[in-house]
C-alpha cells in the first residue's frame, strides 16, 4: 500500500529523466580532428607556395603569400599574352616568306624556260648561218686515178734545201791531250842536244850567201 501511495502522490505530467546521448560526442571529436587536418594541410600548402615564390622571404604570412602569388600570376598572364602576340607575328611573317619563296620559284622556272628558248634560237641561227653544218655529213675527197706514164710526166714537187750553215758558228769543244799527243821528255832533250848552236848556224848561212 505504501508503494502505491507514493506513485499516486507524483504528478502525472512530470517528465521522465532523459538518458545521456553518448553517440554524439565521437562525431564532434572527429569533426575537430578533420578541421585540424585541413588547417595543417593549408599551412603546408602556404609554406610550399611561399618557398616557391621566394625561398629567402622573411614574411611567410598567408596574406603576403597570396598577394605575391597573385602578382606572379598577373605577370605570367601578361608574359603569355606577349608570347602569343609574338607567335602570331612570327606566323604571319612565315606565311609571307612562304609566299615570297613560291613567287621566287615561279620566277626561277620562268627564267630557266627563257634561257632554254634563247639557247634553242641561238643554235637555230648558227645552223641557218652556216650551210655547211646544215648539209649532209662531209663526203671524202674524190680520188683521181692516173696512168703510170702521166705520173712520171708530172713534175716532182720542189724540195726545200736546208739553210746554209755558213753563218752558224758552232761552239768549240774542249780538246784534252792524249798520251799520243805528248812528246817524251827524253826525245825533246836529245833533239836539243843535236841541234847546233844558233851562232854557228848564222855564220854558215852568211858564208853561203857570200
Amino acid at each position: 500500500m505504501d508503494t502505491g501511495s507514493k506513485l499516486a502522490d507524483k504528478p502525472v505530467n512530470e517528465s521522465i529523466p532523459k538518458r545521456k546521448n553518448y553517440c554524439k560526442v565521437p562525431k564532434k571529436i572527429h569533426k575537430a580532428e578533420r578541421e585540424k587536418l585541413k588547417r595543417d594541410q593549408l599551412n603546408d600548402l602556404f609554406f610550399q607556395l611561399g618557398y616557391a615564390l621566394d625561398s629567402a622571404r622573411q614574411n611567410n604570412g598567408k596574406a603576403s603569400v597570396l598577394s605575391d602569388a597573385a602578382r606572379l600570376l598577373r605577370d605570367l598572364i601578361a608574359h603569355v599574352g606577349s608570347l602569343r602576340k609574338e607567335n602570331s607575328a612570327l606566323l604571319s611573317e612565315s606565311q609571307y616568306v612562304t609566299v615570297e619563296k613560291n613567287e621566287l620559284q615561279d620566277e626561277n622556272g620562268g627564267l630557266q624556260a627563257e634561257i632554254q628558248r634563247l639557247k634553242s634560237e641561238l643554235l637555230r641561227e648558227r645552223i641557218d648561218g652556216d650551210p655547211a653544218s646544215s648539209s649532209s655529213p662531209s663526203l671524202p675527197p674524190p680520188v683521181f686515178v692516173l696512168p703510170l706514164q702521166q705520173l712520171e710526166e708530172l713534175p716532182s714537187p720542189p724540195v726545200a734545201k736546208p739553210p746554209s750553215s755558213s753563218h752558224v758558228v758552232s761552239r768549240p769543244h774542249a780538246r784534252y791531250p792524249t798520251p799520243c799527243d805528248s812528246w817524251p821528255q827524253e826525245f825533246l832533250l836529245s833533239r836539243n842536244q843535236k841541234r847546233p848552236p844558233r851562232t854557228a848556224w848564222r855564220e854558215g848561212e852568211d858564208q853561203s850567201l857570200a
